[in-house]
């Protein structure tokens, strides 16, 4: 993912601020990513609201940014800056998979209604998926009280490894939207070219529709129209939050569910005036 709303120069400093952050994308920082957290910092926010990256990522922001050291603010989080991975009791879990939407990262497998683990090297402790379990069947285990150190090799590793599963899932989340995009066009196309269909196939006398029902069709396919606008244009500003790709073409999405929606009025707005005359 790029930083394209920053001229050359900030969006190398992003870059430089998130490779200092841990990457668990937890959140924690009231921001829905590292990358995002990123974007702030380098805008001026605090640099020292990464509970997991611990003292050591506020003090390297410090120092990077030429900014006066902060103590670390933990957000309230008890125990923020222990590393955790998430362990399921399996043998308590329904399947219900929606641990495996929350997870970042995609370091939660199963399928629906069959027993869900977590890939634990994958894991990066970010807590999201405890909270949607409603079976409260996910544990969150300390598997060392040691800090995150941004500059220690291990830990950076880790931590691009991290990133990298993040940017695959926003990237997979986004391809898979796009395709649900696409099936809805082609589906609203078939839709109408059935009804055209119906109309040429249709005898003189059921030319005329009936003002009742004509005037409902029009009203349904606004609704529908302006329904589906609304969705896209949520879906394209969680994706602009979250630092999503391939927003080009959720843009597109957007742009046709709201030329359709205006069509569907104006043809309303016709029906209404030429009734109204009668």
């Amino acid at each position: 993912m790029t930083d394209t709303p920053f001229h050359g120069g900030r969006a190398i400093e992003v870059e430089r601020i998130d490779a200092l952050l841990p990457q668990t994308q937890c959140g924690k920082c009231g921001h829905p990513g590292c990358r995002p957290y990123a974007r702030a910092v380098a805008d001026g926010e605090a640099h020292n609201r990464c509970p997991p990256g611990g003292q050591g990522t506020a003090d390297a922001l410090a120092e990077l940014l030429d900014r006066p050291p902060l103590p670390l603010d933990e957000r309230g989080y008890d125990n923020a800056t222990a590393r955790k991975v998430a362990v399921i009791r399996e043998d308590e879990c329904i399947g219900c998979t929606k641990c495996i939407q929350a997870c970042p990262v995609d370091a939660i497998v199963g399928a629906a209604r069959r027993m869900h683990t977590v890939i634990t090297d994958e894991c990066t402790g970010c807590d999201l998926c405890v909270p949607p379990c409603p079976v409260d069947c996910i544990d969150m285990l300390t598997v060392s009280a040691t800090p995150f150190q941004p500059d220690a090799p291990a830990d950076r590793a880790r931590a691009d490894q991290a990133r990298a599963r993040f940017e695959a899932r926003e990237a997979r989340l986004a391809r898979e939207q796009a395709r649900k995009a696409e099936q809805s066009r082609a589906r609203l196309a078939r839709q109408q070219q059935t009804e055209r269909r119906r109309s040429a196939a249709a005898s003189p006398a059921d030319a005329v529709p009936d003002p009742r029902r004509q005037r409902l069709k029009l009203t349904t396919a606004y609704n529908r129209a302006s329904k589906q606008c609304k969705e896209a244009r949520a879906a394209l500003e969680r994706a602009r939050r979250q630092g999503a790709g391939q927003l080009e073409a959720m843009q597109e999405r957007v742009d046709a569910m709201a030329a359709r929606a205006e069509q569907a009025r104006r043809q309303l707005e016709a029906f209404e005036a030429a009734n109204s005359r009668d």
